[in-house]
């Protein structure tokens, strides 16, 4: 007997007695209860528990001649068909059902949801990526781009505006590229934080130590976090630009207690 197929009508909820019958049916019918036995392998004092079972649930049909009963499979399509239909309703119902018994969300309480391990937050975000229908403002390091890459394609081949904020050039035609050139220093001291990525000014996912073990994330559709994160990729990363450009203009501007975190941007002394 093909043990693929007893497994899988396993997993639809037959019991292994059952799938066993119901195979044996199908190569040969209609059986007495005797014969059904012997060729499925079903103890004889179970075999019309069993083969009452399969009528029950549609698969098999009772067939009396006279004193004799015997026993054929209802045609595996036709069955099957049934019991999807029956599946989809069920699935249907339950969605109605359940969805209503769900507490209201309380609009003022965001959650921020923690993740652990790579693959988990690689998902996570592809995901989110995947749901985006406007704008998707993503800042990484190029080590992490091609976990992301099949999403962020699929995001640009729709018409999302996809902005990306690295540290060296990386190959996504049909993006916005915004490259922010640091030292290794630097680079040593952002290599815990692997990704920050916003979808849509509705969700945002900041994930943490994605080169190495004990990886984490956060995520949350907080308006508050969403927008902090977003602001903070639309213009502190320009920041480094703009205060170059300014040159030594900027020490009239920047107090003298910050010019050491600013001059850290700048990768150079102010």
């Amino acid at each position: 007997m093909n043990d693929q197929l007893l497994q899988q009508l396993v997993k639809l909820g037959f019991s292994e007695y059952e799938a066993k019958a119901y195979i044996a049916l199908l190569g040969k019918n209609p059986v007495s209860g005797y014969e059904l036995a012997k060729l499925s392998g079903v103890p004889r004092s179970m075999i019309y528990e069993v083969v009452g079972k399969l009528a029950s649930r549609g698969a098999a049909l009772t067939l009396h001649s006279g004193s004799v009963t015997r026993y054929a499979p209802v045609p595996a399509a036709e069955f099957l068909d049934q019991l999807q239909l029956e599946h989809q309703n069920l699935v249907n119902n339950l969605k109605k059902e359940l969805t209503a018994l769900a507490a209201a969300p309380i609009p003022d309480l965001d959650y921020v949801w923690n993740i652990d391990g790579r693959e988990n937050i690689f998902s996570r975000a592809s995901d989110m990526i995947d749901q985006a229908q406007k704008q998707i403002y993503l800042a990484l390091l190029p080590v992490t781009f091609p976990d992301l890459q099949p999403a962020l394609q699929r995001a640009v081949d729709r018409d999302v505006r996809t902005v990306l904020y690295t540290t060296d050039e990386i190959d996504l035609p049909g993006a916005e590229i915004a490259v922010a050139h640091v030292s290794e220093e630097t680079l040593g001291q952002a290599s815990g934080l692997g990704i920050i990525l916003v979808i849509d000014g509705a969700e945002v996912l900041i994930g943490e130590r994605l080169s190495g073990a004990n990886a984490r994330a956060s995520w949350t559709g907080s308006s508050l976090l969403v927008f902090i994160a977003e602001h903070h990729l639309r213009t502190d990363l320009y920041l480094p630009e703009i205060l170059s450009r300014l040159g030594s203009k900027a020490l009239d501007i920047i107090k003298e207690e910050d010019r050491e975190l600013f001059a850290r941007a700048l990768e150079s002394e102010l």
